[in-house]
């Protein structure tokens, strides 16, 4: 007889915190020039528009811890078997609506990249491989893809990583070794390219995109921190009471909050964001080697926080639905985080053929224009895409199952929205 599992209809932090990472990517593409919201003699343009490349390193921690769960939780098993389902059920998340938008931005959007001279940057899109300066003369396509081509690169590793902490690392006093081997080792690493390529850098985006922000190498510390999330997790000593709790996740929230602000006025005041002599590259040593992993580790704590006493509890929460957002109000602020993987890709074409139709004389009321027109047309691109491209290859995933004693059952076919 199948025992009742009593499902509880609460707020998911991490998908309400990638819903958060994805807006903030959406405000900062659809930007106005400086000093567009001026407050009593003050500009406070800055609050609204914080460094974009901390949502996306938002995201490259959530997506580090999940994908680590996805094995610490034994929904794959480190074998032959297990790991095959791992890139397969990866495969169906990514590879259809990518492929999908591909195909459509390549005919209505960037027609440019299917000339004969440009399937090289093609061949890179198709391969993951891709980001906007990889070559000498820029083709246009989807800047936001290169993210995407850097998650790819590191779910190729997720299980060797796994498979690597569990037979060296998993004792809790070498968790902090190889922690401290992470960060010393990245910091050495953007260290040495900002001495080598620092007038490049500050003077090129193509540069800072090719050597600091693109590849899987700078990113590791941030998919891997959040990977680590899970070794704590599994190994907290003890639950706290219910107070104690909450003022953690209150902090940690804080910390996110703290976290933007702190961004947002370094990008704006220190790197001198969007003025007209400015055309791009990131400018400051604070930018390069410090808030990188200071994401990482303020992201990991956020983690930590709102999954110490759920952790491994894929089958207890309440499928988001109109009657769970009834119930609980809260739970619309998921409906971001659900449909951020389309937001995140259509938002970006959208913002290209649209700019100069949403436009006006005053900078701010341009802004709000161009921002909730792309926020409405993304979300609905995002939805129609959701249900007939993203949920129907969900629904061949596999996970491989187990009770709460860890006994394994055989593997079958479910969908969950928590593999993300």
């Amino acid at each position: 007889m199948p025992t009742y599992i009593k499902k509880y209809n609460r707020l998911d932090a991490l998908l309400t915190l990638r819903g958060f990472a994805c807006l903030m990517v959406v405000i900062i593409h659809c930007a106005p020039p400086r000093k567009s919201i001026i407050y009593k003699g003050f500009d406070v343009s800055w609050l609204m528009f914080s460094h974009g490349a901390i949502a996306v390193w938002i995201l490259f921690v959530l997506s580090g811890y999940l994908m680590g769960k996805a094995f610490y939780a034994q929904r794959y098993a480190a074998d032959i078997v297990g790991v095959m389902s791992f890139w397969r059920n990866r495969t169906l998340r990514i590879f259809p609506l990518y492929y999908f938008a591909v195909l459509i931005l390549s005919i209505f959007v960037y027609p440019e990249v299917i000339n004969f001279d440009n399937w090289g940057y093609l061949l890179r899109i198709f391969t993951f491989t891709y980001h906007p300066y990889i070559g000498i003369e820029t083709v246009k396509f989807n800047d936001v893809f290169w993210s995407l081509s850097t998650e790819v690169q590191f779910y190729i590793f997720v299980p060797f990583v796994y498979t690597l902490i569990q037979n060296i690392f998993h004792k809790s006093n070498k968790i902090f070794i190889i922690i401290l081997i992470i960060f010393g080792g990245t910091f050495i690493f953007r260290s040495l390219l900002w001495i080598n390529f620092k007038t490049q850098i500050n003077q090129d985006m193509g540069y800072a995109f090719k050597y600091w922000y693109t590849p899987l190498i700078v990113n590791l510390d941030l998919f891997l921190c959040g990977f680590l999330v899970n070794e704590f997790l599994i190994n907290q000593q003890q639950n706290l009471n219910q107070i104690k709790s909450l003022i953690i996740k209150y902090f940690a929230a804080i910390l996110i909050i703290v976290l933007y602000l702190f961004s947002a006025y370094h990008l704006y005041h220190q790197e001198l964001w969007n003025l007209p002599n400015r055309n791009g590259g990131w400018r400051t040593s604070t930018t390069i080697l410090i808030l990188q992993p200071l994401t990482a580790i303020i992201t990991s704590f956020f983690i930590f926080a709102f999954e110490k006493d759920i952790y491994g509890d894929f089958n207890k929460h309440e499928k988001l639905s109109l009657s769970a957002i009834l119930n609980n109000p809260l739970r619309i602020l998921e409906v971001i985080g659900n449909l951020s993987y389309g937001i995140y890709i259509w938002h970006m074409p959208i913002i290209t053929r649209t700019y100069d139709i949403f436009t006006s004389e005053i900078p701010i009321e341009a802004f709000y224009i161009r921002l909730t027109a792309t926020l409405i047309l993304s979300t609905i691109l995002a939805t129609v895409t959701y249900y007939l491209v993203e949920l129907p290859f969900s629904k061949w995933k596999i996970y491989q199952n187990t009770n709460s004693q860890g006994i394994k059952f055989p593997i079958s076919k479910r969908k969950s929205s928590s593999d993300d």
